[in-house]
Parts: structure tokens; sequence; C-alpha cells
């Protein structure tokens, strides 16, 4: 069912595009100007797939050139995201090196980094935590709360971050950096608009700023409606439209050139994204759609002191609060064996969706409504210096963070009470948890040698680390309160010649301890029911990384490989029905998904390699291509060696790009593609996401006796092409041109078939 976009959304389309077509006086410039903050260079008109000098990052939490960065560092910008033509975090970040991006259902997107997901990874905002205690394990929806219009750059670190950035950030910190002002001084204002054939969506965004020397203001927003998707084949997925609303403002006081006061608050809301991963599922007829609202706000004020003539280079003091509110509509219908309530469940979902206070009608036999909202305050110090004329390099600081979690549940059934709501005693956390992680951390950078344009650098850092947990009355369990304290540490060395050629190794190390989510839960949480597990013990990794880029001539080329042992993984187990029962959970609630615990693995390995490469330009015309492999295999406390969890395949992406002159334009032609994966875990075999069995729908093969083959290899034809004038940009693709019905590993829908977009971006 696919509805017409609302009102306020057409008219505001309407409206940014008549604005956008109506300026021909646009100040001219080369390509917008980056939206980073006024110390980051603006970023030059290369494609997506390729990040070169003099770009800044920051993954040192310092500024640094992306070349002498001695970690596999990805960098994109809104020059990027505007020619990916994205429209969700997930998007603009799924041409990423090393990135890998499943979506269990439209709305959500969420990041692989070297074979590890959900809360294994750390999402920060400039350093400001956004990641909590109650994220999911495994895939989850909460980086598609991050809309693509509110950040000027985002950069991914792989591996691990646990030092500089804290726990959980094991395979890999993703980072994000807001919109600033849009020009220097005075008035300035930059919008877009898009549309996209193969879901009928429409998006427009805009910002509008004003700055003199002391004083700044900044607003900005996004709009987006997406309709129900095509997916390869010209199938339409059922219940794939949703609605995304985002919103930025920051202000700036500048008394002095060396004292800098930001106040930064960003809000996102997503509703109606459903998930239907599950609802083919057949065992005793009763089949489950989900349907989530989040809603999340995060502000904070910053405060940076930057001395002149004095060995600390910067002071930065911020404190932030973050909520998020979750909020999950499970419906259960009754179907038959053969499917034959699919539609009518769909379709009275759909109706229910529209009109929530109606009576639900056949074929729906029960409703659950869990919400759950997470209050963290919190806070960072952190100091940079630098001494002996610049040779060393440091920053030393703290940060800590406070998670409060408000949960409830109420269900109301066919079968009892005539539809009437009842408030259960417990959401899917205890009411009132709390969870809390701080830590203190130092990090330096020395040059050991240099000689002309050649020089010998070495750093090491630090960090200490605790985490406390509590939850009143988990059931089976009761009271649940544990303490974790982690002390991780990183070595790294480089050789640098110019910005021609740099070769690294370092050594780092990750902590990540259990979460509310793995240790409190209680419920079904998608593709299976949980239940908690007190005594999880915290993972750790020790990661080796070698690496290298060379920039020789017409070719720029960064290689890099790993090796990761971890410790005390976080993984699963299938709980036997007969012990499940005797907890008294009931077979009602649990219905026809697997029930699992989370448990400690002895330990796993993982090892992959991750490649991007560009050549030219010759003749306008620049080849790129970039590529990555990763493989993961855990072992038990019996010593039993088995492939980890949803591991993606190898993966990349090549193209050809034609740049008009003068830099007024470009074509490309390019290609996304994945191999085979059949080394499976065995959560997967029983995953309809990967191993439904396509002659018996509802069914996994190991359900009907058979091996299951994974995810098979999939490629994609794709065609791109951009123009501008003067501060006018328009941005069309074509993509899957072929058609191809294929499926993202791991994901629980197919991704778009054969589609076109168009997209317009103007400056002023």
């Amino acid at each position: 069912m696919n509805r017409p976009s609302p009102l306020w959304l057409r008219l505001l389309s309407g409206t940014l595009l008549c604005t956008l077509s109506a300026s021909p006086s646009l100040a001219r410039a080369d390509e917008p100007q980056s939206l980073a903050a006024p110390v980051t260079p603006t970023a030059t008109a290369e494609p997506p797939s390729v990040d070169l000098p003099p770009l800044v990052v920051t993954g040192r939490r310092t500024e640094q050139k992306l070349f002498e960065v001695d970690r596999n560092l990805q960098r994109v910008d809104q020059n990027d995201v505007r020619k990916l033509q994205a429209q969700s975090m997930p998007d603009a970040l799924k041409e990423t090196t090393g990135v890998h991006m499943q979506s269990t259902n439209r709305g959500a997107g969420a990041p692989y980094l070297r074979g590890l997901v959900g809360p294994q990874n750390l999402l920060v905002i400039d350093g400001i935590r956004f990641s909590n205690s109650t994220f999911r394990t495994g895939p989850n929806q909460y980086l598609s709360m991050l809309d693509p219009s509110s950040f000027a750059r985002m950069e991914v670190l792989l591996g691990p971050g646990s030092v500089l950035y804290g726990a959980d950030a094991l395979g890999g910190v993703l980072q994000f950096f807001p919109a600033d002002f849009v020009h220097e001084q005075g008035f300035g204002a930059r919008g877009g608009l898009r549309f996209a054939s193969a879901d009928l969506s429409t998006s427009g965004w805009a910002d509008a700023s004003w700055r003199n020397d002391s004083f700044g203001v900044l607003a900005g927003g996004a709009l987006r409606d997406f309709g129900t998707l095509t997916t390869g084949g010209g199938v339409e997925q059922p219940l794939s439209d949703y609605q995304q609303g985002a919103w930025h403002l920051r202000a700036r006081y500048q008394p002095t050139d060396t004292l800098t006061l930001d106040l930064t608050w960003l809000g996102a809301r997503l509703n109606d994204a459903m998930r239907l991963d599950e609802v083919r599922r057949l065992s005793s007829g009763i089949n489950r759609i989900r349907r989530y609202d989040n809603q999340d706000d995060i502000g904070w004020l910053d405060t940076r002191w930057r001395p002149k003539r004095m060995a600390l280079r910067e002071l930065r003091l911020a404190g932030a609060l973050h909520r998020t509110n979750e909020t999950s509509y499970q419906v259960r219908c009754t179907m038959d064996a053969a499917l034959a309530g699919l539609s009518d469940c769909i379709d009275a979902v759909d109706t229910w969706r529209d009109a929530p206070t109606a009576r639900p009608t056949t074929p729906i036999a029960r409703q659950d409504e869990a919400t759950d909202t997470v209050l963290t305050p919190g806070g960072l110090v952190e100091a940079h210096f630098d001494f002996w004329n610049k040779r060393i390099r440091s920053v030393v600081g703290a940060d800590a963070w406070f998670d409060s979690v408000d949960s409830s549940k109420r269900e109301r059934r066919a079968d009892k009470n005539d539809w009437a709501w009842k408030d259960l005693t417990r959401g899917n956390f205890s009411d009132g948890s709390t969870y809390a992680t701080g830590g203190a951390f130092a990090h330096a950078d020395a040059d050991v040698a240099k000689w002309g344009a050649q020089s010998l650098v070495a750093g090491a850092g630090a960090r200490l680390t605790h985490v406390t947990a509590g939850a009143q009355d988990v059931p089976s369990i009761g009271d649940v309160n544990y303490d974790h304290t982690g002390a991780v540490a990183t070595a790294d060395l480089k050789y640098l010649h110019g910005e021609t050629f740099l070769v690294y190794g370092n050594f780092a190390q990750g902590f990540r301890a259990p979460n509310l989510q793995e240790s409190t839960v209680l419920g079904n949480t998608g593709s299976k029911f949980e239940i908690p597990n007190a005594d999880l013990k915290p993972e750790t990794s020790n990661t080796v990384e070698l690496g290298g880029r060379v920039k020789a001539g017409a070719v720029a080329l960064h290689l890099a490989g790993f090796v990761s042992w971890l410790q005390d993984v976080i993984d699963e187990r299938t709980v036997p029905e007969a012990e499940w029962k005797a907890m008294g959970i009931s077979a009602d609630d649990v219905g026809t998904t697997p029930v699992i615990q989370r448990v400690n693995s002895t330990k796993g390995l993982f090892k992959g390699a991750e490649l991007t490469v560009q050549g030219g330009p010759w003749w306008q015309v620049t080849p790129w291509a970039r590529a990555s492999w990763v493989e993961g295999d855990l072992t038990d406390a019996a010593g039993l060696e088995s492939p980890a969890r949803r591991i993606p395949p190898a993966l990349g992406s090549a193209g050809v790009r034609y740049a008009l002159p003068r830099d007024h334009g470009y074509v490309e032609v390019f290609s996304r593609f994945a191999a085979a994966q059949d080394r499976l875990h065995a959560s997967d075999e029983n995953d309809l996401r990967i191993c439904e069995d396509p002659a018996h729908p509802g069914k996994t093969y190991k359900e009907g006796g058979g091996q299951c083959p994974g995810t098979p290899a999939w490629a994609t034809v794709n065609l791109r092409a951009g123009y501008r004038w003067e501060d006018l940009h328009i941005d069309a693709a074509l993509t899957n041109l072929t058609d191809a019905a294929y499926r993202l590993h791991g994901s629980g829908v197919n991704e778009a078939g054969i589609g076109a977009s168009l997209s317009m971006t103007a400056e002023y």
C-alpha cells in the first residue's frame, strides 16, 4: 500500500524547487563550501570512492592530514553525499571501503566494521557519545537517526578505538561532524531536493545561517517521505513506506580569537518503519509484524580555548544531554499454512497504522506495544599539547556518560477483555535501570627522526574505563548489579615520505562491557525471543594492522590488512524449551521465534584486508575501485570452532568517471558487487533473512532437512552524472540497470530494482 506524500512535504518540495530554479545570481564557486569547521580545507571534487590530501580528519581527536593517518580511516563529506544522492546515513556510507551496510527493514541500516556490528561499533558526534546501553546487539536502526543533511562530514575509523573514544569501539568508530555556518561572514543558505523512482521517495532539506566576528546562528532541517519499495524483478515490498524528519540548530559566541562557545542541538523522528522478516515463519499459524517509531534529541554545550604561545594548544570542555525514545508495535496475525491470510494481515496492519485508536479487525489476534526511553547526561574534558617545536603531540582527557532507562509495555488480545489494553508489570527492561561508563585517556605521537621530507613517527596511548550497571527485579534473576573495569592500550609506528608514501603498523586493544540489552532484556527483539544473562563478561580484543598509502604520479592507493584476537566474545545459545518454560516464560509470548540467551564464547579470530585505489585523471578519465574482505571464527567453551555470526562476504565497488572541462560536471559508470557467503553460524541457518527455502516459504533449509547455501553473489551496473552551474548542482543516477534481484547478506529485504533518481542542490 503506497500512500501519497504528505501535503507539507509536497508544499516544501515545491517551494524549494522554485527557489533553486530561480537563482541565477548565486555566487560562483568551484564546489559548495565545506561544511566543516573553518580550519578544515574545502574538499576537492574527487569521486566519492577515494580520499586524497589535503583532506583533514580527526581520528586522533585532533586534526591531521588524511594521508598521514596510520590507521584505515575513511572520510565522506557533503560533496560525496550529493553525488551519492544519499537520503539516509546508511546510504551515505554504503560505498565506503570496509563498510558493509545491513538492513533488516526499511528505515534501518547497521554498519558492519571488520565483521562486528551493533554495540560493538561506537557512534560519536564530534567526540560526544551517541551510542547508549539499550542499543540492540546485532543489526539495529540507530544509525538512521542521524540525517546526512545535519552533518558536514563523516569519518569511519576501522579497528579498535577504545583508547581515545571509550568502551564499545571494538570494530571501529563512526564519527559525525555537525554542519557549520554557510559562510564565514554574513547570511548564507543552502538546500536541496531529491526524487527516486524505486520507492517514489521525495526529500527536501535546507540550511540558513548568519555570522559575524563574535556571533553566529544556524538552523536547518530535512523532511523525507519514502513510498513502497520495488525490488529487483519488479517485486513490491509490502509495508516498506515510512517518514523521517530531522533538524539541527547551532549558536556560536566567540568573544576573543582564542575562545569559542558552541551550543548545538540535533533532533530526528523516524516513524512507521516496519519489519517483515519473521512474518512468513510458519509453525503455529501466528505470525508477527513489527513497527518502530523512533525519536532522538541530543544537545551539547562546547567550550574550546586555543591559547597562543603555549604548549597547551587546545582545551575543550563539553556537557551533553541525549534522549532517545523507541516505541515498538507488534501485531500478531492468524494465518494458515498456505499463507492465505498474509495479504489480509498486511492490509489490517496498514489500516491500524493509519487509525491507531480503532478496534483491530481479523486476522489480527494480538497487539503489543513497548516504549523505552533513555536519558543520557554526560560530558568530556580534553587537552591537546605540543612540545619541542611540535615534535611531540599529545592529548589527555576524560569522559563520563550515565544512562537512565524508563521502560513500559502493554498488550491487548482478541480473546481477552474485548480488546482492552492491559499494562504489563515490566517492559523490555526493568523500569529505572541505569548504566554508567567513564574513563580517562592519554595519547602521544613523537617524531623519532626527521630528514628532509621523510620522518619516522611513533605513538602510544592508554585508557582506563569503568562500567557499572543496575536493574531491579529482572525476571528469573532478581536484582542485577555489575561492575567492570578495563585497561586498553595502543602503539603505532609509521614511516612517511612527504605526501607520496606512507607505511605503518599499529597495535590496538578494544574493550566492551555487556550492555543492558544483553544482560537484562526479556522478550521478542525481532527475529528471536531473548532471555537475560547477568553473568556476561566484557569482550576484549587485540588487533594488529599493517598498511600503507602511495601517491605516485597519477595513482593513489591505500591497502590495509588486520588480524584481531577477541576474548570472551558475546555470542548466543539456543535455550531448550524445558529451560525457558521453567523460567515462567509462556509459549504464547514466545510464539514461533527461537529462544536465545547471550553467552560468552571463549575466543574469536577475525582477519581481513581493505583496498582503495584510484588512477588518473588521464584525458579527464578517472578509474577507481575499492574492496574489502573479512573472515571471522569463534571457539566456544568446549573448544568447538564455528564461523562468526553474519560475517559479510567479500564486497566492493568499482567505476570509471569522466569529468567535464573546468569541473562543470561528470559522468560515471560503476558497479557494486559482493561475493557469495556460505560460511554460516548456527543462528544464521535458523534465520529466514539468510536461509529461507524458496521451495518451502516460511521455513529454513534446516527445517526441511536441507543445507542452506547462504547468500548468493551479486553485482549491479549503474550510471550517475552531474552538472554544475555556478552554485547550482544537478545530479542524476540510473541504478541496477539489469534489474537484478539481490539481497545484502543478513538483510531482511531485497535491494531496489532498476530505478532513476534526480537531485538539485544549491548554495547562496
